[in-house]
């Protein structure tokens, strides 16, 4: 086990080498040089703009800030932790996902389907509240999701002050409230999946065709059900699920195989790394509907 010094140096370490820059903020002129009351936010490394102008009273978030919220989700579940599992990534700001200790999984079939928390801490630029989330991270496919609960948000704001670090018991408090929903998360996975539903059917809800729909896109849409059915097949297969007809599944290997495809295997631009194209993944409108969809049908 780590001391709680410890890890606060390895969060710092850890947040240093990802984000190796800060955010400034300058004035912005008009034509010929024209003083204005607008201020832009400004990479150190890379003079790229950040969000939207700002006002003179505006105070960017440092690197800092971020740390303490990372303390703080730490403390969510455990007050002592083994190492802290971080990972980081940039979109014009700072999102974060911290693993607690692996104390908290949670079967949902098996031995071989497993969920864990992840707190997910996203600190974007330009007046947006921070936001944290309880998400899942579902091993056996290596998605990272977040999944609604009945009648339970599993996220909250966080407003940005110019010191979080007086607030770091209320922020504790926030994360130990998201952390108390683990529970209620763990029961609505398991509802998925003793709920059976036809996978064609499901797929065409989420992914609704126009009527007189072009060939490319009626090819689009049958090559994107082909992998998505054979994501779920060779998630069946890893979890000693039985075989079975691929046409009826459960509504939580429904919304995995979509959520799952979209994270892992549809194109994006670039070279976009592992906890970028999982971080997309989470706002992308397929996997929310998928995830609205297998909620209703599971109700």
């Amino acid at each position: 086990m780590t001391t709680a010094t410890n890890a606060q140096d390895t969060i710092r370490t850890t947040l240093a080498e990802a984000f190796p820059f800060s955010v400034d903020k300058f004035p912005l002129s008009g034509p010929d040089n024209i003083r204005t009351p607008h201020y832009g936010l400004f990479r150190s490394d890379t003079a790229e703009s950040i969000g939207n102008a700002v006002k003179k009273g505006y105070q960017p978030h440092t690197l800092d800030d971020v740390a303490i919220l990372a303390e703080a989700a730490l403390s969510g579940f455990d007050r002592t932790t083994d190492e802290p599992v971080m990972l980081c990534h940039w979109q014009a700001g700072h999102n974060v996902t911290i693993a607690p200790s692996d104390n908290h999984r949670q079967a949902i079939y098996g031995s071989k389907d497993n969920i864990f928390p992840r707190f997910i801490v996203r600190a974007g630029y330009g007046g947006t509240c921070f936001s944290a989330s309880l998400g899942l991270y579902r091993d056996c496919c290596r998605n990272l999701a977040m999944l609604e609960t009945a009648g339970e948000s599993v996220s909250v704001k966080i407003r940005h002050t110019h010191s979080l670090r007086p607030r770091l018991s209320e922020l504790v408090c926030a994360f130990q409230r998201l952390a108390s929903k683990w529970q209620g998360v763990v029961d609505t996975a398991r509802r998925l999946e003793a709920t059976e539903i036809d996978l064609k059917e499901f797929l065409q809800t989420v992914y609704p065709q126009v009527e007189n729909a072009s060939r490319r896109s009626q090819t689009i849409a049958y090559n994107r059900g082909n992998a998505i059915a054979r994501r779920i097949h060779r998630e069946r297969l890893s979890t000693g699920r039985p075989h079975g007809t691929i046409s009826t599944v459960t509504a939580w290997e429904a919304f995995n195989g979509i959520q799952g495809y979209v994270q892992h295997d549809a194109t994006r631009k670039g070279r976009p790394s592992a906890i970028s194209r999982a971080m997309t993944a989470m706002a992308d409108p397929a996997v929310s509907r998928a995830m609205h969809h297998a909620l209703a049908l599971a109700s």
